[in-house]
């Protein structure tokens, strides 16, 4: 037998192989949330409609709890290949791209309609556009999450309580300059981090949606719960555009139509439903409520995009405009 019909017959048994004519792309999805929280289970969600979609074409592997890296290294590893989704709060997407700030502007976003308007809107479709010219990465689609709540060792009805207090926030300069200006010591620190942080007195607090709170246990480390709602931060589905480009148009359409439907449904019905059980739980678990001067942190933050970030300008008036629409 001569080596081309050796060849010939290991090629022809090989296509008799179960599954051997099927070509699976395998993407991996990265996340930083334990598996209890919204957005974790949204994100299973994702895959599975993808899956069905693609009949198995595409199978995106969910990796949680930090395992692929912390929100920085998970976008960062969008470019190199190591993974191929990233989730997370968009506003970590500032490091790539100067309009991915807009995320994070603290007492921008005025309530669940607003943000709706929003992202789910042409100002939405705006921002995505900008921030994929300006670092390559492409946002298909924006979840719903609750707005950030303020937890801390000790009660704080006002800037002036947090005078020198170390509070965590995501490593973003929004966050950074905004805690500034409301006279804290903002400390940027992997979410994998903070419990521990607490725990250890590391930290004074730290600031995140009230299912994230609850899901990571922060009750058994912090006593004080304060309502600020300083920020509608929205999670990102983002992939490197490059990537994106490369897999055929229906799996494309595929991806994007799974980032919006289902997940992102769960994902809104659950927060907007869980926000009040999701307090509930907390002041059982021991936390205590604290309604503090809004309009005084407002006043500290108001100058931020002013004076640190003007080339933000354009967008935010739009975003703070549409919150006008809202109203009327």
């Amino acid at each position: 037998m001569t080596l081309k019909s050796i060849l010939f017959a290991a090629v022809a048994a090989t296509a008799l192989l179960p599954g051997a004519a099927f070509a699976q792309t395998v993407l991996k999805l990265g996340h930083v949330w334990p598996q209890t929280e919204i957005h974790a289970k949204a994100a299973e969600m994702f895959a599975e409609d993808v899956a069905k979609a693609t009949n198995g074409a595409v199978k995106v592997q969910v990796f949680g709890g930090s395992t692929l890296g912390s929100d920085r290294e998970l976008v960062e590893g969008l470019k190199f290949g190591t993974v191929d989704f990233w989730v997370g709060g968009a506003g970590v997407l500032s490091a790539a791209s100067d309009t991915a700030k807009i995320f994070t502007i603290h007492f921008m976003i005025n309530d669940i309609d607003h943000f709706k308007k929003i992202y789910n809107g042409p100002v939405g479709t705006e921002i995505t556009e900008r921030i994929k010219k300006e670092s390559g990465y492409q946002v298909v689609g924006y979840w719903l999450r609750g707005p950030r709540w303020l937890t801390t060792n000790s009660a704080v009805n006002g800037p002036a309580d947090l005078a020198g207090r170390k509070i965590r926030v995501p490593d973003s300069p929004v966050f950074v300059k905004s805690w500034q200006a409301l006279g804290a010591a903002p400390t940027p620190m992997n979410f994998g981090e903070v419990f521990t942080a607490l725990q250890q007195g590391v930290i004074d607090g730290q600031e995140n949606p009230l299912s994230l709170i609850l899901n990571s246990k922060f009750a058994e480390v912090v006593k004080y719960l304060v309502r600020t709602e300083h920020v509608f931060e929205p999670i990102a589905i983002v992939m490197s555009a490059k990537r994106l480009e490369k897999l055929p148009e229906d799996q494309r359409k595929a991806i994007v139509d799974a980032a919006n439907a289902r997940a992102k449904e769960f994902a809104a019905d659950e927060v907007t439903r869980g926000e009040a059980d999701f307090l509930k739980q907390l002041q059982a678990q021991g936390m205590t409520l604290i309604e503090p001067d809004k309009a005084a942190f407002r006043a500290k933050v108001e100058p931020v995009v002013d004076r640190d970030f003007p080339s933000l300008k354009p967008i935010y008036k739009k975003v703070v405009d549409e919150s006008v629409a809202v109203v009327r």
